[in-house]
């Protein structure tokens, strides 16, 4: 009975932890995602608004730029 116990609360903790460490990762990545669209954004905002028409956008449309770029979605 023991045995039983000891298996059933190894599968639970290795469960949690599994869990545990996929949500340390995701929010790793988000963390990391949010720091490239932030650094994406101030670049595209300092460079100048004939550079940027140059470039095929205009300054309204820099944060939807980023998000397509850096999230891969669709605005």
């Amino acid at each position: 009975m023991a045995v039983t116990k000891i298996t059933t609360n190894t599968r639970f903790m290795d469960k949690v932890s599994q869990i545990f460490i996929g949500t340390y990762f995701a929010t790793l990545d988000r963390v990391k995602k949010r720091k490239e669209y932030l650094k994406s954004v101030r670049e595209l905002e300092s460079i100048s608004n004939r550079d940027l028409a140059e470039l095929g956008f205009s300054r309204s449309e820099i944060k939807a730029r980023a998000l397509k770029n850096i999230y891969k979605i669709n605005i």
